[in-house]
C-alpha cells in the first residue's frame, strides 16, 4: 500500500488501496485534483504483483516522475509525481513510522566517493537540520569553488531524509535527478555538482539487507564401483535367436505329446466321416 502526499499540503494525503486508482479533476476519480492543468481523467495507478505503476491517460500536460515525462512507469517510495502544477510525494506507510531519535544504533551518514573526499564520512545530527556548502558558517564545510556558500539543507524525517536545495548555482541532484525538495532513503546517491555521496541509513536490524538462506554444502557424490559380474543385456524378442525359450520340464513335454496325439486322432476321424 502506498500513500500520496501533496508536496505543498494543498490536499490531505491519500491512500492507494484499489488495484486501479484513478487520478484527475473529475469528481468520480479516486483522487480528485483541483488543478486547472489536470485533465478530467489524467492518469491511473495500477497494482500488479505488489508493484505500482503510474500510467498516463493521454493527458494534455503529461505525467512526470522525478522530472521525467512517462507513459507508464513503476513508482516507488520517495518518487515525486507531477500532474499539472501538483507535485505528489510517494510514501510507504509501512516504513515511515517515526521512531525516537535515540533509537538508532548508528547515525545517518554521507559517505563521499568522489575526488579528494573519497571515503570521508559526514555525520548527520538527528536533532536539527544541517547545511552543506563552502561557507564557514555551514554545518558541513566543503571548500570547493563548485559549491554555493549555502548549497543544500538536510534533515531527518522519521526513517528517511529530507533534502532541500538552497538556491544553489550548480544544483542538488538525487540519483542524478535535479531536485528542489525531495525525500531520500538508504542507498540513494546525492550529488552536489562534482561531489557525490552515498546515503547510509542507521544500522537498524530491520533495515539490514536480507540475504537468501545459504545453500547447503554439496554432499560428495558416492560413485558406484564397477561390478565384476558379467553384464546381462536385455534384448527385444524380435527374432527366434533373441527370444527367451521356456525351461523344458518332463511333465510338460508329456502332456504336450498327449495333446498332439489326441488332435491327430480327431482330425483322422473327421476326414474318415467326410470321405
Amino acid at each position: 500500500m502506498l500513500k500520496l502526499h501533496f508536496k505543498d499540503n494543498r490536499q490531505p494525503p491519500v491512500w492507494v488501496v484499489e488495484k486501479l486508482f484513478a487520478l484527475g479533476s473529475a469528481s468520480d476519480n479516486h483522487l480528485v485534483m483541483d488543478d486547472p492543468e489536470v485533465d478530467k481523467y489524467h492518469a491511473k495507478i495500477l497494482q500488479e504483483n505488489n508493484k505500482y505503476y503510474l500510467k498516463d491517460n493521454n493527458s494534455q500536460q503529461g505525467c512526470f516522475v522525478n522530472g521525467q515525462r512517462i507513459t507508464q512507469r513503476e513508482i516507488l517510495p520517495g518518487d515525486i509525481i507531477k500532474l499539472g502544477r501538483s507535485e505528489i510525494i510517494v510514501l510507504d506507510p509501512r516504513s515511515l513510522a517515526d521512531r525516537p531519535k535515540d533509537a538508532y544504533a548508528l547515525p545517518w551518514r554521507l559517505v563521499s566517493d568522489s575526488s579528494w573526499l573519497a571515503g570521508k564520512q559526514f555525520i548527520l545530527l538527528p536533532e536539527r537540520s544541517m547545511v552543506i556548502g563552502r561557507g564557514s558558517q555551514c554545518d558541513i564545510v566543503i571548500p570547493g569553488t563548485h559549491l554555493s556558500r549555502r548549497h543544500t539543507e538536510i534533515s531527518i524525517e522519521g526513517n528517511h531524509l529530507r533534502i532541500k536545495d538552497l538556491g544553489s548555482a550548480n544544483g542538488t541532484f538525487l540519483n542524478e535527478l535535479r531536485i528542489d525538495n525531495a525525500t531520500a532513503n538508504n542507498g540513494d546517491r546525492l550529488r552536489l555538482d562534482v561531489y557525490t555521496f552515498r546515503i547510509v541509513a542507521p544500522d537498524l536490524e530491520e533495515t539490514k539487507t536480507r540475504l537468501r538462506k545459504p545453500i547447503d554444502a554439496l554432499k560428495p557424490v558416492e560413485r558406484k564401483l564397477p561390478s565384476s559380474e558379467p553384464k546381462r543385456w536385455k534384448t527385444r524378442p524380435t527374432s527366434p535367436g533373441n527370444r527367451i525359450e521356456p525351461v523344458d520340464h518332463p511333465g510338460r513335454r508329456q502332456a504336450w505329446m498327449v495333446l498332439m496325439a489326441a488332435a491327430a486322432i480327431a482330425i483322422a476321424i473327421v476326414i474318415f466321416v467326410l470321405w
